[in-house]
C-alpha cells in the first residue's frame, strides 16, 4: 500500500518505520522538523518507565519497554539511560496502592524504599516519613535528540519519502491508500476529539542530583531527572495541565504557577532554600479526560491518533507497532475500549 503519514513526532516516526519495513511505501509530512521547539517532543529527555497506577497502561509497557532495546540495537548507540525511577506518594496514596497492585498483577519486580534505604543508596534526596517510594530498575530516560534523529535516520534509509510541508487538508492526500494523522498537539484541525492543549513548564535547576528519575503520585505530580551526562542541572517538570494554549501561538512562556510549584517541589524534595533556576521551558500536552489515548479510524482510510496526555512518549515503538498492526487489519479498535473505540461513518 501506499501510506501517508502526517506528523513526525516520536508516534509518527515509529509509525512510518514500521510501515516502511514491513514492505509499504510510507511517505511522511511534517510541518518542522524532528526535536522541533514547537510540539510535544520538545526538549532533551522523556521519562520510560514500566510503573503505573493503571494497569492497562503498565501491561502495554511490559512489552513494550523491550522495543526501545530493539530501537537501540538497530541504531547502534545509547538512546535510553536505564537509572531506575522512584515513584514517589504517600504510603496509603490511592495511586501507590494501585500502582503496586498493578506491578503484582504483571510481575514487575520492584522495591519498596523509605528515606533510610535513599540515603543508603546515596541520592541526594528527601522521602518524607510518612512516604513510600516504588523502585522499579527497568526504568529511565531517554535521550530526545538521539530517539528521533535515529528515527528519522532508519526512516530514510529504509525508503520512507521524506515531505517538509504542513497538511491541512485530508483530501489533498487522496492518492494514497491509507492515511495516518499523528499531529499531536494539531490533531483537531482533523477530528474533533475531545481532547485540549495546554503549556507544560519545566526547568533545570543548579543540583547535582544522581539517582533514578522520579515521580510524585499526589499534588501537581511533579518529576524529575538526575544531571545530564556533561552537566550540572537537574530537570524538574510540572505535569497538571497547565494554561490552555494554540499550538500555532508564538507565545511559549513559562507558567509562574507552575515554575513556583516546581521550585516548592525542589525545597521540599532536595532541601534546597532557594533553588537555582539555570534554564526554564515549555512543551506542549495533548489531554484528553482521564490522560487515555485516543485512536479514531476518521473513514475507513484515514486513522487519527492523539496517544499523547502528557505520557504518550514512552510508549512510542509500541504505538508505532500497533497503529501499523490496524493499518493493515490485523488488529480490530473496537476491541481496545480503553482507546474510545472505531468511529466509522
Amino acid at each position: 500500500m501506499r501510506i501517508a503519514v502526517v506528523g513526525a513526532g516520536i508516534m509518527g516516526l515509529n509509525t512510518a518505520l514500521v510501515l516502511q519495513e514491513r514492505g509499504h511505501q510510507v511517505t511522511l509530512f511534517e510541518q518542522h522538523h524532528p526535536g522541533n521547539k514547537f510540539g510535544s517532543t520538545a526538549g532533551r529527555t522523556r521519562i520510560v518507565r514500566q510503573a503505573y497506577p493503571d494497569a492497562f497502561y503498565t501491561s502495554l509497557l511490559k512489552e513494550g519497554h523491550r522495543l526501545w532495546y530493539d530501537l537501540q540495537d538497530q541504531l547502534g548507540e545509547q538512546l535510553i539511560h536505564e537509572v531506575g525511577l522512584l515513584f514517589l506518594s504517600p504510603e496509603e496514596g490511592e495511586e501507590f496502592l494501585e500502582c503496586r497492585a498493578s506491578l503484582d498483577e504483571l510481575e514487575i519486580p520492584y522495591e519498596i524504599l523509605r528515606q533510610p534505604d535513599v540515603s543508603q543508596r546515596g541520592w541526594n534526596m528527601t522521602i518524607a516519613p510518612n512516604e513510600v517510594a516504588v523502585l522499579t530498575k527497568e526504568a529511565g530516560w531517554a535521550d530526545v535528540p538521539s530517539v528521533l534523529g535515529g528515527l528519522k535516520r532508519l526512516c530514510l534509509l529504509a525508503g520512507v519519502e521524506w515531505v517538509q510541508k504542513r497538511v491541512t487538508d485530508l483530501e489533498t492526500l487522496s492518492e494514497f491508500d491509507k492515511v495516518v494523522v499523528t499531529a499531536g498537539a494539531w490533531v483537531k484541525q482533523f477530528i474533533d476529539l475531545p481532547v485540549k492543549t495546554t503549556l507544560q513548564t519545566y526547568c533545570y535547576a543548579s543540583h547535582p542530583y544522581q539517582g533514578p528519575v522520579w515521580i510524585e503520585g499526589f499534588g501537581d505530580h511533579l518529576y524529575g531527572f538526575p544531571i545530564e551526562p556533561g552537566t550540572e542541572v537537574m530537570k524538574v517538570g510540572y505535569h497538571t495541565p497547565g494554561p490552555l494554549t494554540d499550538p500555532d501561538s508564538p507565545t511559549r512562556e513559562p507558567d509562574p504557577v507552575a515554575l513556583a510549584a516546581i521550585q516548592e517541589g525542589i525545597r521540599r524534595r532536595f532541601g534546597i532554600p532557594e533553588p537555582e533556576i539555570h534554564e526554564a521551558g515549555v512543551c506542549l500536552y495533548t489531554v484528553a479526560p482521564g490522560d487515555d489515548f485516543q485512536i479514531r479510524w476518521k473513514n475507513p482510510v484515514t486513522l487519527v491518533a492523539s496517544p499523547c496526555s502528557g505520557h504518550g512518549f514512552k510508549f512510542g515503538p509500541w504505538m508505532g507497532r500497533f497503529l501499523a498492526d490496524l493499518i493493515e487489519g490485523q488488529e480490530d479498535l473496537s476491541l481496545w475500549p480503553k482507546f474510545n473505540g472505531s468511529l466509522l461513518p
